[in-house]
């Protein structure tokens, strides 16, 4: 079945747009996500159905964690910050004191909503660009319990952004997540600020990014189970669209998958019924001859065709050609060759084991029958 090139390219086109459809649907992600690909940055959602592994980042970002991380989990972002890994923690919940308590922090409850925080220190963190204020928006302060602590952002001795060295790493804690948003960062001091952040990571660095997510260490699945590869990722998602469309083209266009069969002829006449109706119908003119000399002939064309020889060339000749294009036995065929030759007293059942053998023979050696079949 042919179809238009158009009826094609409308499939085609209808495709890719609900390929586009559900990338965008699904990989847009949430305003921080696109900021941090925007600054160019390898981002990693970080899902419950596909935990993370911490070798592959170099930056572990947690905004809003509304799950507390376990004693297993815990260990691992220590030891990933003190392997030399940026952890950045963003929240407010209750979730995240376990994770806080471990570094030596605690978090509390202001009397009064810290809305805005000024910058702490008088040499800032950030030296090219500092911000002095920022627009925090939280109900919650973070409290050093160690020296070697330094408080970035807060009111008086409520902090909302602090950081310190840890090993190798560095880690930053905040109890501001609402800088993160995308109300936070229409703010010009909010988004100068997470600029600001995002210059002290490496360049075009990896970043694993939790957001609001449940158990994001925990390997409750595979690492790369194949349904989420599939549907879950851009990648994947190409392949499944690119696959329906390759199939709707092949049917469209009536192409099947495998090898062509090939057709049996159930109703092929062969020389010997050939042979018994001639002979029916010549029996009284006695052309028994005849139709001998026409089986020799025939016989001697398919083989010329079949291995391009003279066909009118002596018998002995003749069959020393075939043999050298093939290893054939050849005084079998110069015997058959022979007794094909006409000769007046032929009865009707020698003519009929004469076809019979030049029939075996062709099928032996492959050889077709057409001009005989179709007479």
């Amino acid at each position: 079945m042919k179809v238009s090139r158009i009826y094609v390219f409308s499939i085609a086109l209808i495709a890719f747009s609900f390929f586009w459809a559900s990338c965008n649907l699904l990989y847009q992600g949430s305003t921080l996500y696109r900021v941090l690909r925007a600054l160019k940055f390898r981002v990693t959602s970080i899902e419950s159905e596909q935990p993370i592994r911490l070798d592959r980042v170099e930056v572990l970002f947690l905004w809003r964690l509304r799950e507390a991380l376990d004693g297993e989990e815990i260990g691992k972002i220590r030891h990933f910050v003190e392997g030399g890994g940026t952890l950045i923690v963003a929240g407010e919940h209750q979730a995240l004191d376990s994770l806080l308590l471990d570094y030596g922090l605690e978090m509390r409850k202001v009397p009064k909503p810290l809305e805005m925080s000024k910058r702490v220190p008088i040499s800032p963190i950030f030296p090219n660009r500092p911000v002095s204020e920022i627009y925090s928006r939280t109900n919650f302060s973070i409290r050093p319990m160690k020296r070697d602590i330094a408080p970035l952002y807060g009111q008086g001795e409520n902090y909302s952004v602090v950081t310190f060295r840890v090993g190798n790493g560095r880690a930053f804690f905040m109890s501001c997540p609402y800088i993160f948003s995308y109300a936070g960062l229409k703010d010009d001091g909010n988004a100068t600020f997470v600029y600001n952040l995002m210059t002290t990571l490496p360049r075009r660095a990896r970043i694993g990014l939790a957001e609001y997510r449940n158990y994001p260490f925990r390997q409750t699945h595979s690492a790369d189970p194949p349904i989420h590869l599939l549907f879950k990722t851009p990648v994947g998602l190409g392949v499944v669209y690119i696959g329906l469309i390759v199939f709707l083209f092949l049917v469209l266009r009536g192409k099947r998958f495998g090898k062509p069969l090939e057709v049996e002829e159930t109703h092929r006449r062969f020389s010997s019924e050939y042979v018994l109706a001639m002979t029916a119908l010549y029996q009284k003119g006695n052309t028994r001859s005849a139709i001998l000399e026409q089986i020799r002939d025939t016989f001697r064309s398919d083989l010329a065709a079949r291995w391009n020889i003279n066909p009118s060339i002596d018998t002995a000749s003749f069959v020393r050609e075939i043999a050298k294009r093939k290893p054939i036995d050849a005084d079998e065929l110069q015997e058959l060759l022979t007794r094909l030759e006409p000769h007046e007293d032929i009865s009707e059942a020698h003519l009929l084991s004469l076809a019979k053998q030049v029939e075996a023979y062709c099928d032996k050696e492959k050889i077709g029958r057409t001009r005989l079949a179709q007479r």
